[in-house]
């Protein structure tokens, strides 16, 4: 059996390095990090970590296909020094012949109430057993913006210089990808945000999300993206510093991915 994960990873290896951890919050709606606060925004555009209040710190595990076999760990975290925020990221996928890990560090400043800039830098390791393993760097840019209280906009890319892997034993790549988001706080508790995300040799992406904000406790949320065609559905409970959230993707190719995270902000 895990001959044939590492086969269909292989296989799909363009498709697999394409895919950030975001987070259970940011997955339930459909990936859409772009214009969203978040911390896990850090792996979705850590531009927006810079309206975050205050240090915090997040873990997650992603279980693939359902199978004990396959999973993804992340971790972030982010300490704010006045209006300049550092933020760092860990990210693992795989299982005993396959694994794929990225440790991120970024910088956001906000300038203002308003606008942020950010540049993260990226550190990827990749093996693959009877193959070896191979590293690589990335840079990623990214903005946000405030229009006002309610509507924000966000632009962020991916590996804009198409650096590779070091090693031509793996014929794996970094991606390249851009993406332009919006979000929109309709009432006190709706939230709905939008990404349209274009990788190198994939398809343009369309993803819409929503948050309901239920209670001060409870958060329900749900999105779907087009390509691939992707149900996302979750829910969020916060207790003073404390948050805890919980999401699944449906993939038509490949099943469901079930994921937890704690977190907690200082």
């Amino acid at each position: 059996m895990k001959i044939l994960y590492c086969l269909s990873i292989l296989l799909l290896t363009s498709c697999v390095y394409a895919q950030n951890n975001l987070g259970p919050r940011l997955s339930s709606m459909a990936d859409n990090g772009t214009a969203v606060v978040d911390i896990w925004s850090l792996q979705a555009n850590p531009a927006g970590i810079a309206f975050l209040d205050q240090p915090a710190i997040s873990l997650n595990y992603i279980r693939h296909l359902l199978s004990e076999d396959i999973s993804s760990q992340g971790i972030v975290a982010v300490i704010p020094f006045g209006k300049n925020y550092l933020g760092t990221s860990f990210q693992r996928y795989g299982f005993s012949a396959y694994d794929e890990s990225k440790v991120g560090f970024a910088y956001s400043k906000r300038f203002g109430e308003k606008f942020s800039l950010a540049l993260n830098g990226n550190y990827h390791e990749l093996k693959i057993s009877s193959y070896g393993s191979s590293t690589g760097f990335s840079i990623d840019f990214g903005i946000f913006y405030r229009l006002s209280n309610n509507f924000s906009i966000g632009a962020f890319t991916n590996n804009p210089s198409a650096q590779k892997f070091n090693s031509d034993l793996i014929a794996a790549k970094i991606p390249t990808s851009f993406n332009f988001g919006a979000s929109y706080l309709a009432t006190n508790q709706v939230l709905i945000a939008t990404t349209v995300s274009k990788v190198s040799d994939q398809s343009i992406d369309f993803r819409l999300g929503l948050e309901y904000k239920l209670y001060d406790l409870l958060s329900l949320r749900g999105g779907l993206s087009t390509k691939p065609f992707k149900q996302h559905l979750g829910f969020g409970l916060n207790y003073k510093k404390f948050a805890m959230d919980m999401a699944t993707t449906y993939d038509t190719n490949l099943g469901y991915a079930p994921q937890i995270a704690i977190g907690y902000a200082f």
